[in-house]
């Protein structure tokens, strides 16, 4: 699809993504309520994908399936679930046509021709003992007694039609157990989902050849710089010999371990051995700064070159705008360590091209932190000191190590920028697969723990949640990095939309799984109209939320 679509503008390319991505997620989800439902019996109404306005509809047997305007959701609506299970009541005028002496469609609309109109006497369209549906109309000169078919339609202005809802087709009627599948089924397709996903994308791409020190990529900066090549073997580090990547990884780990940022490979190419003195890719997660792809202009600044800045960072600094763009030199810095609440101003360090080890010492036993850098800015063309940014109170303030351990990053990361060659592997796909969806179910507990359990230091709040906004924004950077990233990206969004759905909350599919938690309990129903007002008290609540995250996500884009 990317490849195809290689000379339409990326915003477009975006969009068109965006829709399919969140269309398939929708479709599998409310598919699985709508399939188990059907097996359990229940008059499905309507299966629609997306929100707001009817685009597009169509009659297949009793559903109608809609395609509406929003693309941001979907809903299978399903009989029983309403208050009231009967459009009509005592002492309300309609319309009837009759087939084979039962009545086959109610009409509602006062404009419509019909058989027979008059008011309503009696009815019971519920039948919930099994009995005859009926209703009694007075024509105006006696009381008819109709029966009704048990499949008859409501007839609304326009030609709308909806099946009426005996208690045998309903949702309620149903077992605790269907009812149960019906709801539950929607997560769990979304689960089964990226599940799928990821094993194919882990076919595709094959598991990484541990047994071998063959490179199998390298990055672009590397590459760029002409030292290391895909299919190089590397026999030692730092003149230690190595025979398999984890002995690669851990004779790597012992040079970072000493704050080193230089490392020396030797690698066997075309049965010749060559040796090459790399210069370590580093981040420091805690502060979003690395020098991945700074640039190498000869401006005469003796300090560490920024790289790539993190987009949180960049966009969303805590004290103030972060001060350091891609491109600008650090010369000195100043970390005020932060413990119990109490501010420890720390030594100003001076720094050249040559201090990322020390720079690395530092964060590396640092916990919460502020951040001054003095630095020369490719922006102002000059030297801004740290007593400016002290000042203009622009700070740096680390993430907690609480944070980065709660979401498996780590506070400081050496690559050299290579990985191991791949090979196919059956049950190594499907090992590789449930490891990578495992890490995505669990992300979203975990980054409710950071929201919601007691803590010292609040990082991480509701303006840091994405909405489809920021989810768009995401499907644009995954466009370029490969159908496969997108894939896996995909499985992502997934897992996390059926997670949260399956959260103990009202208007989501988990809180309606505890209300049957409540009747397995108590052995009685709850109020239907009880649990309709806390359905709808939270929807609203949930509807305010995802308005204040969509705003973020908003400014975001314009910042």
């Amino acid at each position: 699809m990317i490849l195809a679509l290689s000379g339409v503008p990326l915003v477009i390319v975006s969009i068109i993504a965006f829709v399919l991505i969140i269309g398939v997620i929708i479709i599998v989800h409310e598919g699985g309520h709508f399939f188990f439902a059907k097996r359990a019996g229940i008059l499905c109404h309507e299966f629609s994908i997306g929100m707001g306005p009817v685009l597009y509809k169509k009659q297949f047997g009793e559903t109608t399936f809609c395609l509406r305007a929003i693309p941001i959701g979907g809903f299978v609506s399903m009989a029983g679930e309403e208050v009231t299970s009967e459009l009509v009541k005592v002492g309300e005028k309609i319309g009837v046509n009759i087939e084979d002496g039962q009545i086959s469609e109610i009409i509602l609309d006062e404009n419509k021709d019909c058989q027979l109109r008059g008011e309503i006497v009696d009815l019971d369209l519920y039948g919930q003992n099994n009995e005859v549906l009926f209703i009694t109309i007075q024509d105006g000169l006696e009381n008819k007694y109709y029966p009704v078919k048990r499949d008859a339609f409501y007839v609304f202005e326009k030609n709308k039609r909806m099946q009426i809802t005996p208690y045998d087709r309903s949702f309620e009627s149903k077992s605790l157990w269907k009812r149960f599948l019906t709801i539950f089924a929607g997560p769990m397709m979304n689960l089964i989902l990226a599940l799928i996903i990821y094993l194919i994308v882990a076919f595709a791409t094959g598991v990484p050849n541990y047994s071998s020190t063959q490179i199998g990529e390298i990055s672009s900066e590397l590459g760029s710089a002409g030292l290391l090549e895909v299919g190089d073997e590397i026999t030692a580090v730092n003149g230690t010999r190595v025979s398999d990547w984890n002995e690669f990884t851990e004779a790597l780990d012992g040079v970072y371990d000493k704050n080193n940022t230089r490392v020396s490979i030797t690698v066997l190419r075309n049965g010749v051995e060559e040796t090459y003195e790399i210069e370590a890719i580093t981040y420091i997660a805690s502060i979003g700064l690395s020098n991945i792809q700074a640039s190498k202009d000869a401006l005469e600044v003796d300090g560490l070159r920024v790289g790539n800045i993190a987009i949180r960072y960049k966009d969303e600094g805590k004290k103030g705008s972060y001060p350091l763009s891609s491109g600008d030199i650090i010369t000195k810095m100043r970390i005020d360590r932060i413990e119990n609440g109490v501010t420890q101003e720390g030594e100003v360090i001076s720094l050249t091209k040559d201090s990322w080890g020390r720079v690395i010492e530092e964060f590396k036993n640092t916990n919460l932190c502020h951040v001054y850098f003095e630095y020369y800015s490719q922006a102002k063309k000059g030297i801004v000191t740290i007593e400016e940014c002290i000042q203009e109170n622009v700070v740096i303030e680390s993430y907690t190590n609480e944070v980065l351990d709660n979401q498996r990053i780590e506070k400081i990361q050496q690559k050299i920028g290579v990985s191991p060659s791949m090979q196919f592997d059956f049950l190594g796909s499907f090992s590789q697969a449930g490891g990578n969806f495992w890490n995505d179910f669990t992300l979203i507990f975990r980054t409710l723990k950071l929201l919601i359990a007691p803590s010292d230091v609040r990082q991480v709040g509701v303006s840091d949640l994405s909405s489809f906004v920021g989810i768009f924004s995401m499907v644009s950077n995954y466009i370029g990095a490969g159908f496969l990233s997108l894939l896996s990206f995909v499985a992502l969004l997934s897992v996390n939309i059926g997670v949260m759905n399956l959260l103990p909350i009202p208007a989501l599919d988990g809180g309606r799984i505890v209300f049957l938690g409540y009747e397995l309990v108590t052995r009685r129903k709850p109020s239907k109209k009880v649990e309709n007002i806390i359905n709808n008290i939270f929807f609203i609540l949930i509807l305010i939320l995802f308005v204040f995250i969509t705003y973020n996500d908003i400014l975001r884009l314009f910042r």
